[in-house]
């Protein structure tokens, strides 16, 4: 298995069709890209899109980051204090965007992820 995603085309997709997961398959997903030395940007997006639409848009509640989801994401993305990787960043930014409502505790942590990269 190579560990770089440059064979990765996000044009194989279906067009506006988000993919329907369920926990094991974005847990691989994010498996994945944790192994990953340098991913693509469009693994990066891809990363980051289909995970936040399936955490913010499929996953109850609907349209919302709950505390819930904050602590899973939390847990599946963060090594030692910082996010894992650049899909991971993606991806909370994403869900933080997407969410009408996002527990403070996720909205820091962004942030202090977002210092560190700066």
């Amino acid at each position: 298995m190579s560990n770089t995603s440059n064979d990765f085309h996000g044009s194989d997709l279906p067009a506006n069709r988000p993919a329907r997961l369920n926990p094991d398959d974005a847990e691989a997903l994010l498996a994945i890209n944790a192994h990953l030395r340098s991913p693509s940007p469009e693994w990066v997006s891809f990363i980051g899109e289909t995970l936040s639409h399936w955490l913010v848009e499929q996953r109850s509640p609907h349209g919302e980051v709950d505390e819930a989801k904050a602590n899973w994401l939390i847990e599946q993305i963060d090594d030692g204090g910082e996010v894992n990787s650049p899909a991971a960043l993606n991806l909370l930014q994403r869900c933080c965007v997407k969410a009408q409502r996002v527990p403070q505790r996720l909205m820091q942590y962004l942030q202090m992820q977002e210092a560190r990269m700066a």
